[in-house]
């Protein structure tokens, strides 16, 4: 049990670390920071830690969950304080691509997104795929003034056809 804790511990510190590590693509992590991630996520530590339900925040899809193979797609999110109902123009939202379906596969595209805030709520995210089919987009917010840990409490995963 007390491993289990550690263990959590050192995955929060990564994730945290990562918070610095933007570079000049937009990339929100390191590669190696991500690849740490993707292989906690490939022995389910982090879907354990995430919430299935966000608990502080709605977020909604505004944009087609369709996209164009091998082509820049935008993906505009839309997140709402979810007591007030209304928008939530002052968060962070960090988006992570996986091919298939959530958890499932293990094949992140790439490093840790952050989206652009557009205001009003509005969250938009640049991303290209090169292989037609199925995608996840692991999308957590952590709304201003909480903790990097809400990002965990404040999951949602989207489904994305590529075509």
């Amino acid at each position: 049990m007390f491993n289990k804790f550690v263990l959590v511990g050192i995955a929060l510190g990564v994730v945290a670390l990562g918070i610095f590590a933007v570079n000049s693509s937009g990339y929100f992590m390191t590669s190696q920071i991500s690849g740490m991630m993707q292989s906690m996520m490939g022995n389910g530590m982090m879907s354990g830690m995430m919430s299935d339900v966000p608990q502080d925040v709605i977020i909604k899809i505004m944009s087609s969950q369709k996209v164009a193979v091998g082509k820049e797609s935008q993906i505009t999110l839309f997140v709402l304080d979810k007591n007030t109902k209304k928008p939530l123009s002052d968060a962070q939202v960090i988006v992570g691509i996986e091919k298939g379906a959530p958890m499932s596969t293990m094949n992140m595209i790439g490093g840790m997104l952050k989206a652009e805030n557009i205001g009003n709520g509005k969250y938009v995210v640049q991303i290209t795929v090169n292989d037609a089919g199925y995608y996840t987009l692991h999308t957590h917010v952590i709304p201003s003034g909480k903790s990097m840990h809400s990002m965990m409490n404040n999951h949602m995963d989207i489904g994305i056809i590529a075509g």
